[in-house]
């Protein structure tokens, strides 16, 4: 005798589009703040890095300079809320809703060769120039160990699309940047995704709330207690200058009188392009970082996050050492992988 379940699939269909949705409104959120901090270059403070740190301080990342700024996370607009997908906010989207604090910037330019438009230094320095080659290490979760000392694992939990993950990630204990261990260890759940064209590579990442709906794999557990990042970003430009932004070269008939100057200047030819200076092709590195590790340490937060100016030289140093990782090109029945 046959028996008939009647399941009601409602239970389980409609939790995953909540979640499915929430996942959709937080990176909306986290995108948006990346645009705001990039389109207002005012109005960071000057920060000194945190003292006593040798973090990342290789011989092929110790060339970068890397400038640090601060200035307080800006509140989602009204406009950027109405563009994210409409949901009633549960009580921890509330939480993260309302997280503040500031938001550190480390920038650093790494010039190119002229006549190759490469950087000249480590086994794999060609690397460095190539944008898809910054996506594949940025994006590669197994990899953050080696350049990001912030991480001591990490691992791909979901692939919602070809660009975007959900990812979990345990904590070094202590944070750099801080004395103190934490009793309970930290991780951070986290939905990121990267958006490229031909001339610069965003990978966005930022917190994903959870709750008690939630599967099993996204829920806080123990022995670890949640951090959260409202925004954890980076932009990687090629950026060439304008043949007409650079100086002619000094002439070398200089004299002091002003009319054998412009006699001069007139009967001279101009300075031709070719005897131009070329542009300095150069890579601009930025990266945005908001943390927050537990209420309680709001002062060692702040020392975490200044002690972030390492990041951009251990990953310049990493690209320059070791080259990037193969990238998965598409997801699906049939995965490619891009070798080039």
């Amino acid at each position: 005798m046959d028996t008939v379940v009647d399941l009601d699939l409602a239970q389980y269909v409609l939790p995953m589009l909540q979640l499915r949705k929430r996942q959709v409104r937080v990176l909306s959120r986290a995108l948006n703040r990346f645009v705001a901090l990039k389109s207002s270059p005012e109005g960071w403070q000057p920060v000194t890095p945190a003292s006593g740190l040798a973090l990342g301080a290789t011989s092929t990342g110790g060339d970068v300079d890397v400038h640090i700024g601060k200035k307080p996370m800006p509140a989602p607009t009204e406009a950027a809320e109405a563009s994210s997908v409409p949901l009633a906010a549960t009580e921890s989207d509330t939480v993260a809703l309302d997280i503040g604090g500031e938001v550190y910037r480390m920038t650093a330019s790494i010039p190119l060769d002229p006549e190759t438009s490469r950087d000249t230094q480590g086994p794999f320095s060609a690397y460095l120039s190539e944008l898809r080659d910054w996506q594949a290490v940025l994006e590669c979760p197994g990899l953050r160990s080696m350049w990001n000392y912030y991480v001591r694992s990490c691992n791909t939990l979901e692939m919602l699309d070809a660009n975007t993950s959900i990812t979990r990630a345990e904590l070094r204990n202590p944070v750099p940047g801080q004395s103190k261990e934490f009793a309970h260890r930290r991780d951070m759940l986290m939905v990121e995704t990267s958006l490229v064209d031909p001339t610069t590579v965003v990978y966005v990442s930022t917190s994903l709330p959870t709750t008690h709906d939630d599967p099993a794999y996204l829920r806080e557990r123990a022995p670890f207690k949640r951090a959260y990042s409202a925004l954890w970003a980076w932009c990687v430009e090629i950026v060439t200058p304008s043949i007409d932004a650079i100086p002619p070269p000094p002439s070398s008939h200089y004299t002091s009188n002003s009319q054998q100057q412009q006699q001069l200047m007139h009967s001279s030819p101009s300075p031709s392009l070719s005897s131009r200076a070329k542009p300095r092709v150069c890579v601009q590195v930025t990266c945005f970082l908001h943390l927050d590790l537990d209420s309680s340490w709001k002062s060692n937060n702040a020392l975490a996050c200044r002690a972030a100016v390492n990041l951009i030289p251990s990953l310049v140093a990493h690209l320059r050492l070791h080259g990037a990782p193969p990238r998965i090109a598409r997801i699906g029945p049939s995965i490619s992988i891009d070798r080039s």
